[in-house]
């Protein structure tokens, strides 16, 4: 096997590299929410009714194909997935299209987030730095902490977000274990970066309580919900499967894709307003309003497809957040048909097994829900996501996620 040595001050200058790297997704990010919110507000402000969200999507879908015909389609997580594997490098002219499709796709309703921008952009952050400070046998370390960093600022769960590009490239448990320090150093340096730039105002936070000591009765819910997303979960995978399949078998042009996805989107946006947008910002009228079974599982199957003719419409985004908004109906339908059940614990519970039998991911997934809901009750979220995690192992939604190919590329000596 081949090892690179790296002695301790080597492994030091590359944690001031990954500090480096941090701060740089960290100014992109926050210039990235800035002016996403800022068109976003200002569009829908003078575009309220519902209606308008079928144009305006439709003209979106358009630009977007226009934008990707002029420049390439750069893939979805898939494919960087699979381009992390087979490489361990992202191109910054991926950024050339990712940066304006991601944009307009958030601004017009797109079911997936900001996260799978800012991986994009982060991987390619720590591929430049990697050759310009000299890592070339660590590039693929710097990848992925440039991905973590991306994901995590991005969010504003530091914490969550490094460790999921960490789970995610693989099927079972993180394997890059060297890149785990430098990953953490990038994402705190650009979730630091944003925070003094931006202000704590700028991370979506889901309003609910925190709940007191986890109690016998608790922890039985979290493992109830863990396994109730499983076949939800299952029945989401198919359908996003099938529906790539349908978009494959046709092959239509890529600005045929993009306006048709772009008529879907705005028309379930229309009839079903809370399949619109990717689920950060719908995650509080969720856990303040009172839904009936009916409306939560047609919203449920509205968001699956809209998060599906996203992805394989070649609009641009993450699906880590619209999982997670998937995950919270599946509970908040659970409290209506259980009894006893507390419906703000069977959504927490449920954001994070939902995305665990999806992904993969169980830790991070506990992690992200966690912090996006101000720490609230984190035994139950864990349990939940591991319960979910174990339990589905058929469960594949991400087909391109693979054992590490290689043995470990460096560690660090007492020399």
């Amino acid at each position: 096997m081949n090892y690179v040595q790296l002695n301790e001050r080597d492994f030091h200058h590359m944690l001031v590299v990954a500090a480096i790297l941090g701060v740089g997704v960290g100014l992109v990010a926050t210039a990235f929410r800035v002016v996403w919110l800022f068109l976003k507000h200002h569009l829908w402000e003078l575009f309220g009714a519902t209606y308008w969200r079928v144009p305006v999507s439709i003209g979106a879908g358009i630009l977007i194909g226009g934008i990707l015909y002029t420049t390439f389609y750069p893939g979805a997580l898939a494919a960087l997935v699979q381009q992390f594997h087979t490489g361990g490098r992202v191109d910054l002219e991926d950024n050339v299209p990712i940066l304006p499709v991601g944009l307009i796709g958030l601004v017009a309703g797109q079911n997936a987030g900001p996260e799978g921008v800012m991986s994009v952009v982060g991987g390619s952050f720590g591929t430049y730095v990697s050759d310009l400070f000299g890592f070339d046998n660590s590039t693929k370390l710097l990848t992925l902490a440039g991905m973590g960093a991306g994901f995590g600022t991005i969010l504003g769960a530091p914490i969550g977000g490094a460790l999921l590009w960490l789970e995610l490239p693989h099927r079972r448990g993180l394997e890059y274990y060297e890149a785990i320090i430098p990953t953490f150093v990038a994402s705190f340096a650009g979730y630091l970066t944003e925070v003094t730039l931006g202000g704590m105002h700028l991370f979506p936070v889901w309003e609910t309580a925190s709940f007191v000591p986890p109690t016998l009765p608790q922890l039985g819910w979290a493992v109830g919900i863990g396994a109730v997303c499983i076949p939800f979960g299952l029945v989401y995978t198919r359908l996003f499967s099938s529906i790539g399949g349908a978009f494959r078998r046709l092959s239509p042009a890529v600005y045929v894709k993009t306006t048709v996805a772009g008529a879907v989107i705005g028309v379930l946006g229309w009839l079903v307003p809370l399949s619109y947008f990717y689920g950060g910002s719908k995650m509080n009228v969720l856990l303040d309003g009172s839904f009936s079974l009916g409306t939560l599982l047609l919203t449920l199957g509205a968001v699956m497809v809209a998060a599906a003719f996203t992805i394989h419409g070649n609009w641009i985004g993450g699906l880590i957040i619209p999982h997670m908004f998937m995950g919270a109906l599946v509970g908040q339908a659970a409290a209506l048909v259980v009894p006893g059940l507390p419906p703000a614990l069977a959504m927490l519970t449920g954001m994070a097994a939902f995305n665990s039998v999806v992904t993969g991911t169980p830790l991070s997934s506990a992690l992200i829900a966690i912090a996006l809901t101000d720490g609230a009750s984190i035994t139950p979220v864990f349990l939940a996501s591991l319960m979910a995690f174990v339990a589905s192992p058929s469960v594949r939604f991400l087909e391109e996620a693979a054992p590490r190919s290689e043995s470990p590329n460096f560690h660090i000596s007492d020399d």
